[in-house]
């Protein structure tokens, strides 16, 4: 990974927009970071650390502590980093938590953290990998890179006080970062796979013993032996309790046929019984259904004359409209004589009145003359109108601006007042903003801790249902495993009994060999056969609910652990609160939300304070210009009044031309629109009346023509009338009814008559069916007597009892036999496999332990494969710390196993030419720890970057340290990196020592002053 550019704001002691282009350096540059004490030469590479990772370099502070003081409030803290992996380029911006002013209204809110990566395309916005989640960045990076922070602290950074981390870590600490560096993580996987392999072995040798006693149990014998003799000593009394099984089926089979004849019988005369209760029942019917043939005869004889009687009504009706009409005719026709006549009323009146209109029209054409003077009057008014509203808002508008020049004076006095009074209230605002964030951060912990414990109880009553609900899945495998046992046997028992089944005299039996079947196995009548299918499902329930038991046994142990990380937690936030671990919760938030209330008000002040400050001096700008504004505006006044007073003398000449009621445009036209409308509704009217008048008559000569038709019309239809009445009656008499009423009450529509016949039809052919049957029924029982179904069904019972009770007797023996025959072969199956178990435990509980760390030099295969390249680090770090050291010291590993159980393998030693011995590497001084530490560092780089899978370590920022080296010491390190950076590696130096700033040309010159540093990049 090399830094490309940094781009920082409100970062540090950065107050405005920092950007350092690393690329202005060269290609591989060794620079220095060069400035006076606390201007802010570690803030860089805090930054770096920051914009990957979200933590500064050395982990002292939080990032919301991060943000510059002296930045204005409105620019966010940021940082923004390009940098180049490979052949890719990247680039981040991470935002920490802070403080910023609301967006709308006053007051501030708080800016969550963010942070967004990019891939660099080529394209202007790139491609976008994560768009906000600061923990998806953070991941991100350290796939990327290969590092997290802890290790990129120890290898790529030499922070000021930390330059020793590396090489003081113990052999567990330096694998972690090796194992990462080398990327030798296949060697730590197939340590776990080990001895995950050899646990599951070891689980099953426990599993296979477990279940050899099972088996044993479950047919409670304590050895093999045992279930031996009473395999022997069963096999005669399931002989004999077959016999006698058979002989009791064959009575109980012949005492069910009986029973079915007998019931068969009965059957029989139930149902000739059935049949003549229901041919009583159908001859009960007769004088009903003879009753209903009389009606249907009835409707048949009215359907004959009913047209006749529907031509006489049709007749009758048509009279009675016809008389209804005339009626009618005759009201109309003396309403139209009426209104003809006060029609020719109407018109006698309309010639009257229209003599009037001549004299109207004389007028209409003496107001017409008035229109053009009142024209030229109107317009005049408006003139005066629009002088008089200019000449009152010239005054007005001047008035005005003299108040606002008031207003401005009065405001300018009130807001220097204002200010000075804000100036002295945020004297103290540097002071809340770092009491309000120590507040904060107590608060915070102080929730996390209370979360925490409220957690406690609930992981306590989760942990207790799941240990619960272990004993009942581990119950309910027991009888899972218990029904598959009884599943088997019944099918083992049914098996011998489809055996048995196709046994034959003299054919030796498959089984055992013998001709002779004295007692063949027969399977029991009243339960169905169990399948192998069934056996097969059980035994699949069973594992089902093992792996359930199992799956149980996991959330179980989840639980646990999850308890026990909870406790820890609140252990290590209880340590860190100290005497506020046990201060009520309320008190703090009480504490935080006064200290923020404070600051929220000093904030809104601050932004009150900018606020006055440019209304202030836009107060002084508006005064400046107000002045030669209101001359210009009395002006203007004049010069309007002159205007105003020459229209209103226009106005006055022109209203003496036109009579006072006709000056108004409106009156006038209102006038002759009364004369117009007056004029055409007297024209209307009599044109109307006339109109009015003709339809009138014409509407009483129709009403005459139509009364003289109905009555001619009225004539015809009587005659026909009288014809149809008079062939009804005849009709009538003729026929069997003896009047109209009886006629009526026989008439039936044509589904009624279907219907009825339809039903009369259905009885008779029921009636005969039911003769036949039971004429039948009787002469086939003839000569046969009901049997006795109560005795009858009493001897099967009493058969069937025997039976059952005999082959309960067979069953149990034949049960015992067979779960002792699979006994005996499930304990010889268990035993082979037990002893196959033992022997692959044998090899893979060896390899395990070896490639585990656990025998010999406690050297597990990872840390042995990051000992040889350790090995070859320590060769390139012990050159260049020879070099340094002129010639005294070597870095090598020590070889000797440690005390204990603590791992080893990967710990250091300094050979000490000197004294020709090895000692710890804390045995160095100050000053050659730095030196033992940049070599570790440089041989480290060298090493990473030669195998195919590491990392890329082309990049090295040192922090201090080298304050402690004389002046020959410190040019030899200057000569070490520069021979480094020749490989093609960024070598960033950090100092403030005068020699290194006249040797190295290339620097980044951090400038501090009381607002805020600066950078600037000095090249050649």
């Amino acid at each position: 990974m090399k830094p490309v550019k940094l781009t920082i704001q409100a970062f540090g002691p950065f107050a405005g927009n920092e950007s350092i282009d690393f690329r202005l350096l060269g290609s591989s540059p060794l620079f220095l970071i060069n400035g006076p004490t606390g201007s802010g030469k570690s803030s860089i590479l805090d930054a770096i650390c920051f914009a990957l990772y979200g933590q500064s370099t050395g982990a002292e502070r939080e990032p919301s502590q991060m943000r510059c003081d002296h930045a204005d409030i409105n620019m966010l803290t940021e940082a923004i980093l390009d940098f180049n992996l490979g052949t890719k380029n990247y680039r981040i911006r991470r935002i920490p938590v802070q403080e910023r002013p609301k967006s709308k209204g006053e007051g501030t809110t708080t800016q969550q953290a963010e942070a967004q990566l990019w891939q660099l395309d080529g394209t202007d916005e790139g491609k976008l990998i994560v768009a906000k989640s600061v923990t998806d960045a953070t991941n991100e990076v350290k796939r990327l890179i290969g590092l997290d922070v802890e290790q990129f602290r120890q290898v790529m950074v030499l922070p000021q006080g930390k330059f020793r981390e590396l090489l003081m870590a113990d052999s567990k600490e330096r694998e972690q970062i090796f194992g990462q560096l080398f990327r030798t993580g296949i060697y730590k996987r197939i340590e776990e796979a080990l001895k995950n392999q050899a646990a599951g072995i070891r689980q099953e040798v426990e599993r296979h013993r477990n279940q050899i006693k099972g088996i044993l149990h479950s047919a409670e014998m304590a050895s093999e032996a045992e279930v031996d003799e009473a395999l022997e000593a069963l096999q005669p009394e399931l002989v004999a309790a077959s016999e006698e099984k058979e002989q009791a089926n064959q009575k109980m089979l012949q005492a069910a046929r009986v029973r079915d004849q007998a019931q068969a019988l009965k059957q029989r005369f139930d149902n000739l019984d059935t049949k003549q209760k229901a041919l009583s029942d159908k001859a009960a019917q007769k004088p009903e259904i003879d009753k209903q043939q009389h009606r249907l005869d009835s409707a048949l004889q009215a359907e004959k004359i009913r047209y006749l009687y529907d031509n006489h009504r049709a007749k009758t009706k048509e009279k009675a409209k016809l008389l209804e009409q005339i009626q009618a005719c005759q009201t109309a026709l003396q309403l139209a004589a009426a209104n003809e006549l006060e029609a020719k009323q109407n018109v006698d009146a309309a010639k009257q009145a229209y003599a009037e209109v001549e004299a109207l029209k004389h007028k209409r054409i003496e107001l017409q003359q008035y229109r053009d003077r009142i024209a030229e009057l109107a317009e005049a008014r408006v003139t005066l109108q629009n002088r008089q509203k200019e000449l009152t808002a010239a005054r007005k508008t001047f008035d005005a601006r003299k108040l606002e020049q008031q207003a401005l004076i009065n405001e300018l006095a009130d807001k220097d007042k204002a200010f000075v009074e804000i100036s002295r209230e945020l004297e103290s605002f540097a002071t809340m903003r770092i009491e309000w964030e120590v507040q904060r951060r107590n608060l915070e912990q102080r929730q996390q801790l209370e979360d925490l414990r409220k957690a406690q109880a609930r992981l306590q009553r989760n942990e207790s249902q799941l240990a619960a609900a272990f004993e009942t899945q581990k119950a309910a495998c027991e009888a899972f495993e218990n029904e598959a046992r009884q599943i088997e046997l019944h099918w083992h028992l049914g098996q011998a009994a489809l055996l048995a089944e196709a046994l034959q005299i003299g054919q030796p039996c498959p089984v055992c060999g013998s001709k002779e079947h004295p007692e063949p196995a027969v399977a029991a009548n009243d339960e169905a056969l169990v399948t192998k299918l069934q056996v097969d499902q059980a035994r699949a329930d069973e594992s089902q609910a093992r792996n359930q038991m199992q799956n149980a046994k996991e959330k179980w142990d989840a639980a646990l652990n999850e308890l026990a990380v909870n406790r820890k937690d609140i252990e290590q936030l209880a340590r860190q609160l100290e005497q506020l671990a046990e201060q009520p919760l309320q008190a703090l938030v009480d504490t935080f939300a006064n200290v923020s209330e404070t600051v929220d008000r000093l904030v809104e002040r601050q932004v009150q304070q900018k606020t006055l400050g440019a209304r202030i001096d836009t107060i002084k700008g508006l005064l400046s210009s107000m002045t030669e504004t209101l001359a210009e505006l009395e002006a203007s006044a004049a010069s309007v009044n002159e205007q105003f007073i020459q229209a209103r003398s226009n106005t006055e000449q022109l209203e003496k031309l036109i009579p006072e009621d006709y000056r108004e445009p409106k009156a006038l036209e209102q006038v002759l629109s009364q004369l117009n409308r007056r004029i055409t509704a007297l024209s209307d009217a009599l044109t109307q009346a006339e109109a009015d008048y003709a339809a009138k008559h014409s509407n009483l000569d129709k009403a005459s023509s139509k009364l003289e038709a109905l009555h001619q019309q009225r004539e015809a239809l009587e005659c026909q009338y009288n014809e149809a009445e008079a062939q009804w009656h005849d009709a009538l008499a003729r026929s069997a009814f003896p009047d109209a009423d009886a006629f009526h009450s026989a008439l039936m529509t044509d589904p009624e008559q279907h219907s009825l016949k339809a039903e009369i039809e259905a009885y008779r052919d029921e009636l005969v069916g039911l003769q036949e049957v039971v004429k039948q029924l009787q002469a086939d029982l003839a000569g046969h007597a009901p049997p006795d179904m109560e005795a009858i069904e009493g001897q099967l019972t009493e058969q069937t009892a025997w039976y059952r009770k005999v082959e309960e007797s067979w069953r149990k023996l034949e049960e015992r036999v067979n779960q002792l025959a699979r006994v005996k072969g499930k304990l010889t199956q268990a035993r082979a496999t037990q002893a196959e178990l033992e022997a692959r435990y044998e090899v893979f509980g060896t390899l395990s332990d070896v490639a585990n760390g656990q025998t010999g030099d406690k050297i597990s295969l990872q840390r042995f494969v990051l000992s040889v390249l350790l090995d070859d680090v320590l060769i390139q770090a012990s050159e260049r710390l020879t070099l340094m050291s002129k010639g005294r010291y070597r870095l090598v590993r020590k070889e000797d196993r440690a005390k204990g159980n603590k791992a080893s393998g990967l710990e250091m030693e300094v050979e000490d030419a000197y004294t020709g011995k090895n000692r710890p590497v804390a045995t160095l001084s100050g000053g050659e720890s730095f030196m033992a530490a940049l070599a570790l560092a440089l041989g480290l780089s060298d090493v990473v970057q030669s195998y195919a899978g590491g990392i890329k370590l082309d990049t090295l920022f040192i922090d201090e340290g080298f304050g402690s080296l004389d002046p020959e010491s410190l040019d030899l390190a200057i000569r070490t990196l520069i021979d480094l950076q020749a490989s093609g590696r960024m070598i960033g130096i950090i100092s403030h020592v005068t020699e290194l700033k006249e040797q190295m040309a290339l620097r980044l010159d951090v400038i501090g002053s009381r607002t805020g540093s600066s950078v600037r990049t000095i090249t050649v």
